[in-house]
């Protein structure tokens, strides 16, 4: 009799994450994002900050799924003071943080294993920047940043019921710095020359 019980509830259980899984479902999501930027031949440091948003998993068959989301996402970087080779300060240290609207899109696929569903990702996004603060030795880097910022990420996750766990990096593509910069300082100019705002985020959404 208890071996049936469980045998029922198993199939029961079975039966409703399979609904869930095969069903679009809405939800938040939000987590961590750490994001860094590189002058021309110095890495500067990460910069740990957040997003948070609204998500919509639409699974499409055979295991795949499309994830469109719309999030506020901070990223930036910082750098300590940067000398020559004879020691002498080229620049002082700064830190920016940039606040975009942005919007990725998972195209998603992995296995329903009834209980759970594991699966990887591939994600191009597009973002538009409303907030940005910089202090230091760049004060005026936030003016010179381009309002719209586009890219790709890899990553994977995993489903669990009503919860969903992933992880991911990403890389901005193109230039994130505008306009003519011929009269601005070397580090402006070496920071369009470098990669940036490329990072690792890691997020947890809650589906219903």
């Amino acid at each position: 009799m208890f071996i049936a019980a469980i045998a029922v509830a198993l199939a029961f259980s079975a039966n409703v994450s399979a609904q869930e899984y095969n069903n679009v479902r809405f939800g938040i999501t939000g987590g961590l994002t750490s994001a860094s930027g590189k002058i021309k031949d110095v890495d500067s440091k990460s910069i740990s900050q957040y997003h948070a948003g609204i998500a919509l998993e639409i699974p499409m068959g055979a295991g795949f799924a499309i994830q469109p989301e719309v999030l506020y996402q901070v990223k930036g970087m910082s750098l300590d003071k940067w000398a020559d080779a004879s020691g002498k300060d080229i620049t002082g240290s700064f830190e920016t943080n940039v606040g975009y609207v942005e919007v990725p899109v998972q195209i998603q696929w992995g296995p329903d294993l009834v209980a759970f569903r594991p699966y990887g990702f591939v994600e191009p996004y597009v973002g538009y920047k409303i907030h940005d603060k910089s202090e230091g030795f760049a004060k005026d880097l936030g003016s010179h940043l381009q309002t719209l910022e586009y890219g790709m990420s890899l990553g994977a996750g995993i489903d669990i019921s009503h919860f969903q766990i992933s992880a991911k990096y990403f890389w901005n593509f193109g230039n994130i710095y505008k306009g003519d910069i011929s009269e601005t300082g070397n580090t402006i100019k070496n920071l369009k020359d470098g990669n940036n705002f490329n990072g690792f985020a890691v997020s947890l959404a809650i589906f219903f």
